[in-house]
């Protein structure tokens, strides 16, 4: 599905990032943008995987509360199990109740209830065979049923990310 003015900011954001006019850090800053105005959540995040497979780093955050950017949250296999084995051999988690989600559960006591975090969408980028990034949705105060079309449209900003940036 071609997603035409929605992705406008994500490809305005690669090509400033690979003419060398903007960091690494302003493209994800668009990505993050562009998932919560197409979507509708609370927050969006881009996270990387490491070589191993084994750990997911924020590279950034955007939450609609505070306004404000962050990044550097790590996340290991080894504590989340769960949630690394959907990611890896479904690609996708669309839960609406996060707390209760097999895969997410184990999340709750230290985000999902501190951040009243209420619902999860997290999409995985591959590049080749590999896990290269996971693109994140968030809603927060009340639970947002998910669709299949904010569904695909994580899964085209993430085609759109590994094809662009692996050129």
């Amino acid at each position: 599905m071609y997603w035409g003015q929605a992705m406008q900011t994500v490809n305005d954001a690669i090509v400033e990032f690979k003419k060398g006019s903007s960091q690494i850090e302003a493209l994800y800053q668009a990505v993050c943008q562009s998932m919560i105005t197409n979507i509708g959540s609370t927050r969006a995040s881009v996270w990387s995987f490491n070589i191993g497979g084994d750990q997911i780093t924020c590279e950034m955050l955007l939450d609609t509360r505070t306004g404000k950017f962050s990044s550097g949250t790590v996340l290991k296999e080894e504590d989340f199990p769960e949630y690394f084995e959907v990611m890896k051999t479904r690609g996708k988690i669309m839960a609406t109740d996060a707390v209760t989600h097999p895969a997410t559960a184990c999340f709750d006591d230290i985000y999902f209830t501190p951040l009243d975090i209420r619902s999860l969408l997290d999409t995985v980028v591959m590049e080749g065979k590999r896990p290269a990034m996971v693109l994140c949705c968030e809603h927060c105060e009340t639970k947002k049923d998910w669709t299949l079309k904010h569904i695909q449209y994580l899964m085209e900003v993430g085609s759109t990310l590994s094809s662009e940036l692996n050129r």
